[in-house]
């Protein structure tokens, strides 16, 4: 008992300071406690307000898939393709969507349909590049290109017979509308200092045709027989 007492036999001015170290503690500890609610109430607010904000600060990110999800499930993702050096844009069931490609020549862009194929390509080359259409079978129905010397257009139809043709060159450009079985129905064609308009029938028989060159031009009409009817001069 006499050991406990002299553990408290502390001076008036000691106990003053005790006291006031207990009424500090005590205020600190109030602050503590409203900055702990403070805390919580920051931490909880993305939940109330249904904003849940994602921040990724890194300077190099490795990994072999990027997915995108809405409402807790993945509507599209990001892989790397299996067999070229590219990304593979997937749907939600992790069918592909699109296709990008690159390497020392250029790249590639394609767009698949629902049957998982190509449908819509677009390439890059050294020298231009090109806009490529395919039907359900893989078959090319539209194409169109640019290059250093000219470009083209060219489109099919579904059983791969021409339908229309553009070409342009340095020196000129030509144009060619094909029929249902795939010839030359209207061909207009322009070069430096000559070009030439023709009409042919279904049978392939030249109807009407004018031209014009550097010494002059000529308009022939023609029956489906070959027979002239009219021409000048």
């Amino acid at each position: 008992m006499t050991k406990q007492l002299w553990q408290f036999n502390e001076s008036p001015q000691r106990l003053n300071d005790i006291a006031r170290e207990v009424v500090s503690l005590r205020r600190e500890n109030r602050f503590l406690k409203v900055g702990l609610v403070f805390c919580l109430v920051l931490s909880a607010m993305p939940y109330i307000t249904g904003f849940q904000p994602t921040v990724i600060r890194a300077s190099k990110v490795v990994t072999e898939r990027v997915e995108f999800v809405k409402d807790g499930e993945t509507a599209m993702s990001i892989v790397a393709t299996p067999i070229t050096k590219g990304l593979l844009i997937q749907d939600k069931n992790n069918l592909p969507a699109v296709v990008i490609n690159r390497d020392q020549y250029g790249g590639m862009i394609g767009v698949c349909d629902r049957s998982n194929k190509i449908a819509v390509s677009i390439f890059s080359l050294l020298e231009g590049g090109a806009f490529i259409a395919y039907n359900e079978a893989g078959e090319r129905v539209a194409m169109m290109g640019a290059g250093l010397e000219g470009g083209a257009f060219i489109a099919r139809n579904n059983d791969g017979k021409l339908v229309a043709q553009m070409l342009t060159t340095p020196e000129g450009g030509a144009l060619t509308i094909f029929n249902k079985n795939g010839n030359p129905a209207a061909s207009m064609c322009a070069f430096a200092g000559w070009g030439f308009i023709s009409l042919d029938d279904d049978k392939m028989h030249q109807l009407v045709f004018i031209s014009a060159t550097p010494l002059g031009g000529r308009i022939e009409l023609k029956a489906p027989s070959g027979r002239t009817l009219w021409r000048a001069p």
